[in-house]
């Protein structure tokens, strides 16, 4: 069997979708590509099992419409695989639509976590074949197409990065200082399962179980990673393996001599990891640490269900600033219907006073978009606060929850909070912190990022 696995192109005034390998869609102005991991897992798991695979994301390589089309219709497939999301996904539907018109007999899986929230919406707009629910969508196609079911994920064969051209995402992020780079994933998704886990997060919707791969095999797909030339790993899983598990990785990356060739990222949780831990990362060579902050008050991350208290963040990272190659960074959200302004300019001021003691090195701002599927989405339908149902509008150009705060304010707030970096000391840092080409690059880059985000919530 053919099948292909592929993004059509999406245009846009807004500029270019980041749709793979993401939990909160934007559009950016200043392109971002992203590797996406369970597609090329599934592209690697069906050439495996014989079938020919086609990997075609006309966003990464920057095809026209006319032109993805065409490699597809010359591929012949019998089967196309398209994950899709919530401001994305009435364009998808006319794709398939249009798809099906040429080509009746080709067979169409859609999935990802807005079809695995309303399966039936997408059932009844447009002729999809398949609609995959739940993140594991690899495992379920294989097991669909080939009758082949694997439970463990250690099981799965490692990614093959080639198949994937994953050469296309291994620059165009702003994350990488060493590129080129690339995303792992140790687990699926994330650990903090506590009453739901964040109620704001759409791929709880996509891994209601969390599983994670032994540090060894993982060590083994670091170790693939390097003989490709890649310089920087992120590992994607929604909060990064602690305890036991992160000591065994640490320790296996500085006994492989792995950590004099590569730079490490993942995501992290506050109020986890103790200094020992920082200290071994640090030694390990991680740089990048994502931290999901998303407000200063305390108030909206009970909400949230966070899990985290606002005094103790300061404290936390100053343990981590005593590790000169550790680089937190943080991520907020503007526009919770139960924020008013003052509240929202607490996270400014906080974010303002973490750059100016030079405890984060840099940091994410966006509008908070309720998806379907969320517990904030159906709290938002019980309470009235959505704005609308329109799909196409919830891709964080416009607040969709009503709050005490007008769309002006609320765009004005996220630009703040970019701006709030904007303080000698952290500019200082930034100059003092180039020792090399690769330094200089790297901050050139993080500005022509600043300046896209700032473009992106323009008022």
């Amino acid at each position: 069997m053919k099948v292909a696995i592929a993004y059509p192109p999406l245009k846009s005034k807004k500029g270019t979708p980041l749709l793979s390998q993401n939990r909160q869609f934007q559009w950016f102005n200043n392109p971002t590509y992203i590797y996406p991991l369970v597609p090329a897992m599934l592209a690697t798991l069906l050439q495996k099992y014989g079938d020919e695979v086609l990997w075609l994301d006309g966003i990464a390589e920057n095809l026209s419409y006319q032109q993805w089309v065409e490699k597809l219709l010359q591929f012949q497939p019998d089967l196309l695989v398209m994950e899709t999301k919530t401001p994305v996904i009435k364009q998808h539907w006319q794709i398939i639509k249009k798809l099906k018109t040429k080509n009746a007999k080709l067979k169409i899986a859609l999935v990802g976590d807005h079809v695995t929230a309303l399966a039936q919406e997408s059932r009844k707009h447009c002729p999809a074949d398949y609609i995959i629910s739940g993140g594991n969508y690899d495992l379920t196609l294989l097991s669909i197409l080939k009758g082949i079911k694997i439970n463990r994920l250690d099981d799965l064969p490692l990614i093959d990065r080639n198949l994937t051209k994953w050469q296309l995402y291994a620059d165009k992020n702003g994350n990488y200082k060493y590129p080129p780079g690339t995303y792992i994933m140790s687990g699926r998704d994330c650990w903090w399962r506590q009453n739901g886990g964040c109620t704001f997060c759409s791929w709880t919707t996509l891994y209601p179980q969390f599983q994670v791969r032994s540090a060894a095999n993982v060590l083994n797909e670091v170790g693939q990673l390097i003989k490709l030339g890649v310089k920087e790993i992120f590992d994607d899983t929604g909060t990064f393996p602690a305890g036991v598990w992160l000591r065994q990785f640490c320790r296996g990356l500085i006994k492989r001599g792995y950590h004099r060739k590569i730079v490490f990222g993942c995501n992290l949780r506050f109020g986890v990891l103790t200094q020992e831990d920082y200290q071994l990362m640090a030694k390990a060579n991680f740089r990048f640490l994502l931290f999901g902050l998303e407000s200063a008050n305390q108030i909206t991350l009970d909400k949230l269900n966070k899990g985290i208290k606002i005094d103790q963040v300061e404290t936390e990272l100053q343990v981590i600033n005593k590790y000169k190659n550790l680089e937190p960074h943080v991520t907020c959200m503007v526009g919770y219907p139960w924020e008013t302004y003052q509240q929202a300019q607490n996270t400014v001021q906080f974010t303002k006073r973490l750059f100016q003691q030079g405890l984060i090195n840099s940091l994410q701002a966006t509008i908070v978009i309720p998806y379907p599927g969320t517990k904030l989405f159906s709290q938002a339908k019980k309470n009235q606060w959505l704005k609308t149902l329109d799909w196409d509008r919830y891709d964080m150009r416009e607040p969709i929850l009503k709050s005490p705060l007008t769309q002006p304010q609320i765009k004005q707030l996220t630009r703040s909070i970019y701006l709030s970096a904007l303080t000698p000391k952290f500019l200082l840092k930034k100059l003092t912190s180039i020792h090399s080409i690769a330094d200089l690059k790297f901050l050139f880059k993080t500005a022509k990022k600043f300046l896209g985000q700032l473009s992106d919530f323009s008022v």
